[in-house]
């Protein structure tokens, strides 16, 4: 359940650690309101919008370096930004969060990934998304690559998040994984569909059960099949590791030569909103690789933190002292 090592001296680890996340970038747009009536117009709800109603947070790969940053790292985001208002209140809020924005990109032929939810007492309505999802232009996968390029010597691990809305192009996941591999450095990888085959020789990969089953084309619906697919793809994909993640059933891991795979039961007692889970454990993750902590306790670590983050209501990132709490209730 917990790992065999004491949990604070492996978060503290984490301190300090640089971590470049790449992937695609999203502003989480929430509009919180009440309900009393149905529309004359049309069976829709009425939402009446009150003062402070509307809130603006960083999502996607975005979420990721902030859960770097919550953890004691030190976050260095690269991504594309549209040439928009969203792109600037993006950056803003990631820059005044403390995360090093510099190899952020602005994409004029693409708006800023904005999702915005229409929430009333914590249920979510309605979700708009405005977005576009092809690949980048090779301009600006080349001044991508540039910005991300010097930043490979100086970091301690790289996590690719992959939310299928065309920054992570498979000539951009080669080019990274490369330059990686080439330095020794640990890569984390949370997949797409779309993708999901490009990311050979990454050092862990973690899927979740749906996108592990659509690639495999079989159903996961058993902790056995989980163990097999993650033996499947961890032979497909040359990768170190591979954690796929089974929501209410916890994780399983396989990894190394001779090593036995492992079920990890969740240990959520309470689960308000599965928001971002998949982020917090990615970056945990990715910080463990990038920190020298054995990929049993960094699953067990990060286990610890979707428990945290799922008794949370909306996107939260995850901070050392919640995990320390998750772990206190099994002693």
């Amino acid at each position: 359940m917990i790992p065999d090592k004491d949990v604070q001296g492996l978060l503290d680890k984490f301190r300090g650690k640089k971590i470049l996340v790449v992937g695609d970038l999203v502003l989480d747009h929430y509009l919180q309101g009440t309900v009393s009536r149905i529309s004359p117009e049309a069976p829709v709800p009425v939402v009446a919008l009150g003062d402070g109603c509307e809130r603006k947070i960083p999502g996607g790969a975005a979420n990721v370096a902030l859960n770097v940053l919550s953890l004691g790292g030190k976050p260095v985001l690269a991504g594309v930004v549209g040439g928009d208002s969203d792109g600037d209140t993006l950056l803003r809020l990631l820059a005044d969060a403390g995360v090093d924005v510099k190899a952020v990109v602005i994409d004029s032929g693409r708006p800023t990934t904005v999702k915005t939810r229409i929430m009333s007492k914590s249920q979510q309505l309605m979700r708009i998304d405005r977005e576009k999802d092809f690949f980048l232009t090779r301009e600006v996968e080349e001044a991508l690559t540039s910005r991300i390029d010097p930043v490979m010597d100086d970091v301690s691990a790289v996590i690719l998040e992959d939310y299928d809305k065309g920054v992570l192009a498979p000539s951009t996941i080669k080019h990274i994984i490369d330059a990686a591999v080439e330095r020794k450095t640990h890569i984390a990888v949370d997949p797409k569909i779309r993708n999901f085959w490009e990311f050979a020789h990454c050092t862990l990969f973690k899927p979740n059960r749906h996108e592990a089953g659509i690639a495999l084309g079989i159903s996961i619906d058993s902790v056995e099949k989980a163990i097999g697919a993650a033996v499947e793809l961890r032979k497909r994909l040359s990768a170190e590791a591979v954690l796929i993640t089974l929501g209410s059933s916890g994780s399983v891991l396989v990894h190394g030569q001779g090593e036995q795979p492992q079920h990890l039961p969740t240990v959520a007692r309470h689960v308000f909103d599965v928001s971002g889970a998949g982020d917090s454990v990615i970056a945990v993750m990715g910080l463990a690789g990038g920190s020298g902590v054995a990929v049993t306790d960094a699953a067990k670590l990060a286990n610890l933190a979707a428990a945290a983050v799922c008794a949370e209501p909306g996107v939260y990132p995850v901070k050392p002292s919640d995990i320390i709490r998750e772990a206190s209730k099994f002693e």
